[in-house]
């Protein structure tokens, strides 16, 4: 009763199920898992983005680099200040004085027309000062300055065994010349407190010297050329600058003020060599002590 009919597929058409792919209208076939290959253009274009990634990826990884490095040359820079400073004031407050000398002296040195004050002396004995009332000696002395052949290093100087007298403190040009014989000679010791300091070349050319950056300066209230004027009788015991207005009628409060000025390069040896290459970090210091005199 029932017509059986069969389902005719159409010409070009593939029967449902089959696996033989679908024909293309070129009459071709394609694989459902086949891939389209990247243009020239396509490939120019990835590999320039991912160029630029790359340089930006170098580009911040330099400059955290750059950064760590000034980072950790400044914490040693003042790491460095830090200790110097402290070693300095220390041995100033623990200076020995007396009527002939104060304590501290600044000696300057003179080249290419221009003063450098970067010689501290401070009268410091390991023990009982030979001469309390008087001078000291030069085994008593603690000299602080760059040193003369690697001015990048700020050394602490002692001359052990040299017993002679030093001269007064307002002879400066016997000052100078007894501590350019020092620095020249070989008698003394010396501890480095940093080899960080600033150099800066003196003079025109390769023909100048390199000086380290280092400059103290002392004062005194009363100054000494009051206290000279009122030993003259050129001015009265009440004019005298007392420190804070302290003092009476035979006795007076004199001050002592030293200021330390240093500037130190961040990075190792090398760049304390080259001034210019890095800003450098400055280092302030002071200390002050307190002795009377009597009238």
């Amino acid at each position: 009763m029932f017509r059986r009919f069969e389902r005719q597929s159409a010409p070009g058409i593939l029967a449902a199920g089959s696996s033989a792919g679908v024909l293309c209208a070129g009459g071709g076939s394609r694989p459902r898992n086949a891939r389209r290959a990247l243009t020239l253009l396509e490939l120019l274009i990835a590999v320039s983005i991912i160029g630029m990634v790359v340089g930006t990826l170098g580009a911040v990884a330099r400059g955290v680099q750059e950064g760590y490095t000034y980072t950790e040359g400044h914490g040693t820079a003042t790491q460095h200040a830090r200790v110097v400073l402290e070693r300095i004031t220390a041995t100033v407050r623990e200076a020995t004085m007396s009527p002939e000398f104060p304590g501290v002296l600044v000696v300057r040195e003179d080249e290419g027309g221009w003063e450098f004050p970067d010689t501290l002396v401070v009268w410091h004995p390991d023990g009982a000062p030979a001469d309390p009332e008087g001078l000291p000696q030069f085994d008593e002395l603690v000299i602080y300055c760059p040193d003369r052949s690697l001015p990048n290093r700020l050394v602490e100087m002692t001359l052990p065994g040299d017993a002679r007298t030093v001269p007064p403190p307002e002879d400066t040009a016997q000052w100078e010349a007894e501590i350019e014989a020092i620095k020249r000679g070989s008698r003394w010791r010396a501890v480095m407190l940093t080899d960080l300091l600033r150099t800066g070349r003196v003079g025109n050319g390769a023909l100048g010297s390199r000086r380290g950056a280092a400059q103290f300066a002392v004062r005194l209230r009363p100054s000494q050329e009051e206290w000279q004027q009122f030993a003259n009788g050129e001015i009265g015991w009440d004019e005298l600058a007392w420190v804070q207005g302290i003092y009476g009628s035979q006795t007076g409060l004199r001050q002592v003020w030293v200021r330390i000025e240093l500037q130190l390069v961040p990075g190792d040896r090398a760049a304390a060599d080259t001034s210019g290459a890095t800003i450098p970090v400055p280092a302030l210091g002071s200390a002050a002590l307190y002795y009377q005199l009597e009238r």
